[in-house]
């Protein structure tokens, strides 16, 4: 159950402290003093988005707190012991207390706490799910779109397991149709593609680059170019080093004669000689070498033509991929490769159609099983939905959950559903949308919430204005049927009918009040004078008199004679 709410500078509430009590809790107040904000912070607390713009204007941030108590056999203990968020001791009373602590930042991001350990928003999802089940207007117009219809249907005959098993295959099919889809997109432009694929890799493949070959060729040029002047250059060099009368060998030669003179009058001279001798050595090696490169120098004007040529179209090529070399030969392998994979399409659309049937016929199977678990709990739902209406005063209403197969699997399965309602005897079954009234509409969402949530197992109902559209007898009515249902549950409703604010357990008052510069909301727990005004408040509007009091002391009394009557 909720045991307590606390609330801090969110919309118009500065700070609110609100205590829930078991069964029967009742919120009034005027329209727009601020209900709806409280039914929001409990929405933080669950798990829903946050926005910026929920922060009390002039505050840094809005905080929100709940804490709930929940058996320690619940699947909420069970995810609170799976984020090491249970004290040890904590349970021997059979209970456990869950608290969760939002806060709302103005700018920047959030953060969440659950007993003190901090989590993401998804996990406050999970650890949350089924303590509380939030009826609203929002849920009024749901219930008139048919697609929310299979759901409510699901949840009553509690087919998790089959619309799980369903789920899952229809995902692995979609996801299968997408491939198979893309296939054969490819498929209709491959020729095209598979052309233009084919020319640039000939294009590449004519020219046939190869590494560091454009490099190799610019050198090459160079000598070609420049040839003659090569084996010039290098028989001048050589006839330098060892020609005759000038030549640098010649002179060489003659100063070793003359050294050699020298070392036989002074030995100490002999290490120059042998450095001469070694100079004299290089140089005759290197005037060989350099006639060795003047005779292989070959002035060859038909090599120089060609190697232009070949330089030329492998500056065409890379101008034209704007590439280098070593970028045409990776483009060219990649082209390859998505040749090659033209080749091996055909067998891939046809094994991802296969796929798409294995698939598919596994998914209806899943459906058909999910189809027949369903036609056996709309018989059921039927009965019971009846059995609540009669209760709420629309004694001979029928409802009929419609199923009908769809052409193709859809996303819910193999059917469509609608609740088609007779409200009164004698009438045709048509659908929610064009025959329920307001009222009409209200007891409906009551029923179905009463029965789903009996399967659910929901720790708190909150009902927010399910009174719409009704008032008089059916309003009393619909306080018993809120009555009957906390008896195995805590309810929160916000009314503002007097009938069913009467009938509480426990009453809350919500007030807007403004010092004419800040409007502020504030809640009050309501002792019993305080509860007899707002009830007398309810019944007569801003003047309460002395027929409204009495009218108010008599729904009070009725209120406790049938929780007396139950007790």
């Amino acid at each position: 159950m909720l045991v307590h709410l606390a609330i801090k500078d969110l919309a118009i509430i500065e700070d609110a402290a609100i205590d829930f009590a078991e069964g029967l809790n009742a919120l009034t107040g005027e329209t727009g003093a601020g209900k709806s904000i409280i039914i929001g912070a409990l929405e933080l607390v669950l798990g829903d988005r946050a926005r910026a713009d929920i922060v009390r204007h002039g505050a840094t941030h809005a905080e929100v707190c709940a804490q709930f108590r929940v058996r320690t056999d619940s699947p909420a203990a069970q995810r609170l012991a799976e984020i090491e968020a249970v004290t040890p001791g904590d349970g021997e009373d059979g209970t456990l207390d869950l608290v969760v602590r939002r806060i709302v930042p103005a700018s920047g991001r959030g953060r969440v706490y659950i007993n003190g350990v901090l989590v993401s928003v998804g996990t406050l999802r999970g650890v949350t799910a089924g303590l509380v089940d939030i009826s609203s207007q929002h849920e009024h117009t749901a219930l008139l779109d048919a697609a929310s219809h299979l759901d409510i249907l699901d949840r009553f005959g509690d087919h998790a397991g089959p619309r799980a098993a369903f789920d899952t295959a229809f995902r692995a099919l979609s996801a299968a149709r997408r491939e198979r889809d893309a296939l054969r997109e490819r498929e209709q432009t491959r020729l095209q593609r598979e052309d233009y694929v084919r020319f640039q890799l000939a294009e590449i493949e004519k020219v046939a680059p190869r590494a560091g070959e454009d490099e190799t060729l610019d050198a090459e040029r160079a000598r070609l170019a420049h040839a003659e002047g090569l084996m010039n250059g290098a028989r001048q060099v050589e006839s330098l080093l060892s020609g005759r009368d000038t030549a640098v060998g010649e002179q060489l030669l003659q100063a070793i004669r003359a050294l050699d003179r020298l070392v036989s009058v002074d030995p100490s001279l002999e290490t120059y000689l042998g450095r001469l001798e070694s100079a004299r050595i290089e140089l005759d090696d290197i005037a060989y070498e350099m006639r060795r490169y003047s005779d292989a120098v070959e002035i060859d004007p038909r090599r120089l033509e060609k190697v232009e040529e070949r330089l030329d179209a492998l500056k065409r090529l890379k101008r034209k991929h704007a590439l280098d070399v070593e970028g045409l030969l990776a483009l060219a392998a990649a082209l390859d490769e998505e040749a090659r994979g033209f080749e091996s399409l055909e067998e891939a659309i046809r094994e991802a159609d296969a796929l798409v049937e294995r698939l598919s016929t596994a998914a209806m199977e899943h459906a058909e099983v999910l189809s027949r678990a369903r036609r056996q709990a709309a018989d059921a739902l039927e009965a019971l939905v009846a059995e609540q209406l009669d209760a709420l005063a629309m004694r001979g209403a029928r409802i009929r959950f419609r199923l009908e197969r769809r052409d193709a699997l859809g996303p819910q399965g193999v059917d469509t559903g609608e609740i088609l309602i007779a409200p009164n005897v004698g009438e045709s079954e048509k659908s929610l949308a064009k025959v329920a009234s307001g009222g009409e509409l209200s007891r409906v969402l009551l029923a179905l919430k009463t029965i789903l949530g009996a399967v659910d197992d929901v720790h708190c109902a909150v009902f927010d204005e399910v009174d719409t559209g009704v008032g008089g007898a059916v309003a009393e009515v619909i306080a018993l049927a809120l009555k009957r249902i906390s008896r195995d549950r805590q309810v929160v409703v916000i009314t503002h009918l007097a009938q069913i604010a009467a009938h509480a357990g426990h009453h809350l008052r919500v007030d807007k009040l403004s010092d004419g510069k800040r409007t502020t909301t504030r809640v009050l727990g309501l002792d019993a004078p305080a509860r007899a005004d707002e009830i007398a408040r309810m019944i007569g509007g801003l003047e309460i008199t002395r027929r409204t009091r009495d009218h108010a002391a008599e729904l009070l009394r009725r209120g406790t004679e049938v929780e007396a009557a139950h007790a």
